[in-house]
This record gives structure tokens, sequence and C-alpha cells, in this order.
């Protein structure tokens, strides 16, 4: 039987579940693949960790060059996470003619293209759907299952972090403060949480989403971000007022008309923020730290992948699904099977200040005769109008009164204005606080 030597960096959490799978399904996967996967070498930096697993003594190194220099490794997996070091085993790996499996969305955001170049060159794999959403199979679906397709918009829950925030928040009516404490203390959020709950985690993935969907050649710095860390109790409760569900959303879309960005390239949005979306839709019962990713294709319509989108077992089967798949393409002596994303963009980014959506508005403002009127007309001398408002007194007269708008779709920039001139108004006693709104 063909064997498959293994190599993999990183004896963490994914690295754990890469290696049990591989173990615990050894005989499945070699009845399914006609190969036998063997594990090689298993780099890690820690050499006095305990471990879970029991690893033979003469696979574990501390030396990544051990995976690069072995001539029996022929699949390069990379768990290490960062992207100084990933980037020199990984480039390092294709270099040698060796395939490679990623789970490093971070390395793919930032450097990507020049990974994918450099395995054109050298006519290898660089396979990655543990990157995004853990387990679900969200990178095989826009590879694969929709190439025939056009996707012209995702919308996606990708962080589990936000998610399992935002769920108990609207549960329990609490600030952001003592769940983000839970979070960590659960093992949902990492010690310094900043990349998830700055949006800056679901921002890396959807710029590897929106190469897949799009053909988008983006880094983080593309793509409008903004976190949840502002969000509030009172936002939760209006937004039930209104019917909605707050989610932290990346989104990605086609802008019509098509072909109107430089060059006749269509242009397309990509975005990272808190919205609120109605309670009955598709991705409103998404709780918890679960991921999901609804997809619009001309061919399909609206389709929706729904999982866990982390942790060693998830993650893990996404890990050793590329290696398996890698393992066919070396077997058929067919590398390049499934396309690396293409070189040069095929769409142009839309400006953020042209984004068009519905908004929430929520103002602070004294209680006096002639407030409301006045907002009123300030979003519409700017062409936005509105769809529904709630006031609800105060018992104490010198009190803030909140104000709240619904707007049907606006211009962003036209938005920003109004709120900007809004608010320097002596009647409004704090900052304008706004929340998008998707109708997913």
């Amino acid at each position: 039987m063909r064997e498959v030597g293994i190599g993999i960096a990183g004896f963490g959490t994914v690295g754990g579940g890469v290696l049990s799978i591989l173990s615990r399904h050894a005989g499945d996967i070699e009845a399914r693949l006609g190969a036998h996967l063997t594990v090689k070498k298993v780099a890690f930096r820690d050499a006095g960790k305990s471990r879970a697993l029991d690893v033979p003594a003469s696979v574990l190194t501390t030396r990544v060059e051990d995976l690069l220099e072995d001539p029996g490794v022929e699949v390069v997996v990379e768990l290490m996470g960062g992207v100084d070091e990933a980037f020199a085993l990984v480039t390092g790996a294709l270099s040698r003619g060796k395939h490679v499996v990623t789970a490093n969305k971070a390395l793919l955001a930032t450097r990507g293209q020049e990974i994918f170049r450099l395995a054109r060159a050298r006519s290898v794999d660089v396979y990655y759907e543990a990157a995004v959403c853990g387990g679900v199979p969200i990178i095989r679906t826009l590879r694969e299952s929709l190439a025939s397709d056009r996707i012209n918009g995702l919308v996606g829950i990708v962080n589990g972090t936000t998610n399992f925030i935002l769920t108990a928040m609207a549960e329990r009516g609490e600030a952001i403060g003592p769940v983000l404490a839970e979070a960590q203390r659960l093992g949902y959020a990492e010690a310094d949480p900043t990349l998830d709950v700055s949006g800056g985690d679901a921002a890396q993935k959807l710029c590897v989403l929106a190469q897949l969907a799009f053909g988008a050649r983006l880094e983080p710095k593309d793509v409008l971000t903004e976190g949840i860390m502002r969000l509030s109790p009172d936002d939760f409760r209006w937004g039930r007022e209104f019917g909605y569900t707050l989610k932290l959303l990346a989104v990605a879309r086609r802008c019509e008309p098509a072909g109107s960005g430089p060059g006749g390239k269509d242009l397309v949005e990509a975005r990272v923020h808190p919205a609120f979306i109605p309670q009955g839709s598709l991705m409103a019962g998404v709780r918890g730290a679960m991921n999901a990713v609804v997809l619009q294709s001309e061919a399909l319509g609206t389709s929706m992948l729904y999982g866990q989108g982390a942790g060693a077992m998830p993650t893990g089967s996404a890990v050793v699904s590329d290696i398996i798949d890698l393992t066919r393409n070396i077997m058929a002596g067919s590398p390049g099977r499934v396309p690396l994303p293409p070189e040069q963009s095929l769409v142009e980014l839309r400006p953020h200040s042209e984004i068009r959506c519905a908004y929430y508005l929520h103002f602070s403002v004294k209680d006096e005769p002639g407030v409301l009127a006045r907002i009123a007309s300030t979003l519409a001398a700017r062409s936005i109008s509105v769809a529904a408002v709630q006031q609800r007194e105060q018992a104490d007269a010198s009190a803030p009164v909140p104000l709240v708008f619904v707007t049907h779709q606006a211009r962003e920039a036209d938005l920003k204005a109004a709120i900007a001139e809004i608010d320097r108004h002596p009647a409004t006693l704090n900052p304008t606080r706004f929340i998008r709104i998707e109708s997913v």
C-alpha cells in the first residue's frame, strides 16, 4: 500500500485533534483512500508541556526544519499560528516541492498571494479548509461545490467568541464586561481577546472567503472593521422592540450595476461589524460559539452552512480532510486539481463611504420641543428616510431622553454627515450611536 508521509508543525489544541483523528480513524481512512498516512515528524515549541496523546519520541522534534529536511515528509501541516515563522515554514516546504495544509487565516490574509504564487511555480498544492469556520466546509464549498455557480454575496458569523458573547448579552441582559470574563473562564475567549472582539479575526477570515467567492485580493486593512466593545444592553433591548437580533457579521457582496468598477470590473463591498438582523432570519438562530455562512448564488439561490467553528476535533477534522484530498492528488499525480485563487484581482473594492444599508440610530437628547422634528429634518436633508421612531420618557425631566430611529436604506457617507451635524447641536447630550441593519 502506498505510504504518504506527514509532518505536523504545532502540537497544541488543533495539532492534538489532528493526531487523534489520524490515529483513531486510521483504518477507515486507509479503506477510503487506498493509502497509508504516516506521521513522520511533529514539531512543537514547549518540550516540557504535558500532552494528552502519547506520540513516539522518535517522531517529536523542536526543530521545524526537520519537517523540511526529511525526504519522507510529502505533506507539511502548519498549525503554529502567527505569520512570520509560519510563512517561513510554508514557503520552505513549497520551495522543496512539498504540499501544504494550513489552518492559519492570518497567514493567508496577509501573505497568501506570495504563498499561492510559489505553489504555482513549484506545481504543488496549498489546502486551507480549517482556516475559516473550523469544521464547517465553507472553503471546499466555494472552491469545488459551487465552482459552476456565480456567488453574489456572503454573510457570515465566523467568530465563535463574539457570537458567544452577543448571545449571552441578548439572553441575560448583561453588559459586555462580565460576559467577556465568563467567556475567558470557559475557554471561548483568549486571555487577550482583542483580535476577536475588535472584529480583526473575522476580517482576516473574510479576506479568505472573498478571494474564493469573488476573486478579490483583499488584506484586513481593506475591510471596514468594527468590534463589539461599544455595544450596550440598551442596544439589545431596543433591537428586540423592533424585531431584531444583534450579531457580528462578516459581509461581502457584489454591488450593482455589474461591471461598474474601474476597467469594467465588478465592485464588491467587504465589511465586518455588529448588525441587527430580523429575529426570524436564518442567522438569528445561530447561538453560542457556533458559526454559519449564508451564500447567495445565481444558480443555487440561498444556502447556509452551519456548525462548530473551533475546537480540537472540528478543526482537526477539516485539516485531516485536506490531508486526504492532497493524498489523492499525490497518488493520481495531479497537483493543481483544484486551482489556486487568481493572481490578479477580478473585482474592485467599493469605497466604504458608498455602502448602502438600513440603520439603527440611538440619540441622547434634551427633553425639549422640536428636537425630534429637527433630527428628522436633518436626516431628510441628506435623503435618509425614517422607517420607525421610538421615544422613551424619563422620570427625571433633566435626564437625557433616548430617541431611537430606524431608517430605510441610506448611503453611509450621508448618514455619518447627518450624525455629525446632529451631534453638534446643543440639544444632543451624548454622541449618537448607530448600528447597521442587514436583511439576512
